[in-house]
């Protein structure tokens, strides 16, 4: 178990300010999915809850509740509407927009009641309640996104005393500001918490879709893009080259299996390093490896893997001396087929001398 203590959350802390935009927006798309549907339940139930506050209406205003029966059942249509649109959104901004944007219809709905009620002191506790919801919200949402939520339900408060005459704003303010102090800290908290919780899960997924000895991807990685099509491209050049090492059989009998995983293990560290971020480097199995190289035609997908073949046959860092073949194709839009062709082509570079690369212009 991890021992939490200040200097943990602040490397917690640093590690989260050290990301991207684009990183920061997938952390809160995850935070967002993850807690979306408790948050929507909440809002849900907090609007339908505060049609019971007609009962009260009915308390305060001489055992009638006319004058707030239209305020209080308003709630219903922002509510049917979130309920609609809420689904149709992926967007984690456009979710946290709609809840904030409920959440705050609430709050009107409770000012347009509090405006028609003969006794206006006791909105101080109904304003203070609205931070539990407050508090739900930050669960889906960017702490940036909360102050501004709790931004405007201050102005909402200050623009209606305009008209309502709160008695006791000042004791309206002084319930509310040290709420929002303690929610937005504690916000920024859980923050950090969920954070930490998001790198984990992305340790582990990437310990999944991961070959630990080659450090490329394994199988699972691939039929993980296989699954999300995110091989198929109808407008860009994709090239598939199959790749193995020459004799490995001979090297694990000679040196042993030791060096054997060095071997393979420094091939797949070069071909990490050396092949473009928009390809994929795959362990298909044993000493076989599989590169999608996406944006690249088959021509520069050769020369490619024709300067890669070069460097390791005259690497000087290596356990023992080792070189490699390669089969490429271009992919054809049917991902099985054009593996079958690249492994064809592979056979024809060991068939035909190895330590060689070749490119099956026909297929």
């Amino acid at each position: 178990m991890k021992n939490y203590n200040v200097m943990y959350i602040l490397e917690i802390y640093h590690i989260y300010k050290g990301m991207n935009c684009q990183e920061k927006c997938e952390f809160y798309q995850y935070k967002c999915d993850y807690y979306q549907f408790f948050v929507k339940l909440i809002l849900i139930l907090a609007s339908l809850a505060s049609l019971s506050y007609l009962v009260s209406d009915y308390q305060l205003n001489g055992n009638t509740i006319l004058p707030t029966l239209i305020p209080r059942t308003s709630i219903l249509i922002p509510m049917f509407l979130y309920i609609v649109l809420e689904p149709k959104l992926k967007s984690y901004k456009w979710k946290t927009f709609l809840n904030y944007l409920l959440l705050n219809m609430i709050v009107l709905a409770t000012i347009w009641s509090v405006y028609h009620l003969e006794i206006k002191t006791h909105f101080s506790e109904g304003a203070t309640i609205m931070n539990f919801i407050f508090l739900i919200c930050c669960l889906s949402a960017r702490p940036c996104f909360g102050a501004m939520g709790y931004g405007l339900f201050f102005a909402e408060i200050l623009v209606s005393h305009q008209f309502n005459h709160y008695e006791n704003l000042d004791v309206i303010l002084s319930l509310n500001v040290p709420c929002f102090a303690a929610i937005m800290l504690v916000h920024c908290i859980l923050n950090l918490g969920e954070f930490e919780r998001y790198l984990t899960s992305k340790k582990l997924e990437h310990a999944l879709i991961t070959d630990p000895l080659t450090t490329v991807y394994n199988r699972h990685r691939m039929n993980q893009l296989i699954k999300d099509n995110q091989i198929i491209s109808e407008e860009e050049m994709i090239s598939i080259i199959m790749l193995d090492i020459d004799y490995f059989k001979m090297v694990n009998d000679t040196y042993g299996h030791y060096v054997g995983d060095e071997v393979l293990h420094y091939l797949g560290r070069t071909l990490m390093k050396e092949i473009p971020e928009s390809g994929t480097v795959i362990r298909f199995g044993g000493e076989e490896f599989l590169i999608i190289m996406l944006g690249c035609p088959p021509e520069d997908a050769y020369k490619k893997i024709e300067e890669i073949r070069k460097k390791i046959a005259a690497a000087k860092d290596t356990s023992v001396e080792f070189h490699i073949s390669a089969g490429v194709v271009k992919y054809n839009g049917d991902f099985v087929k054009s593996v079958k062709a690249a492994d064809h082509a592979l056979y024809h570079a060991k068939e035909t001398g190895r330590n060689r690369v070749y490119w099956n212009r026909e297929f």
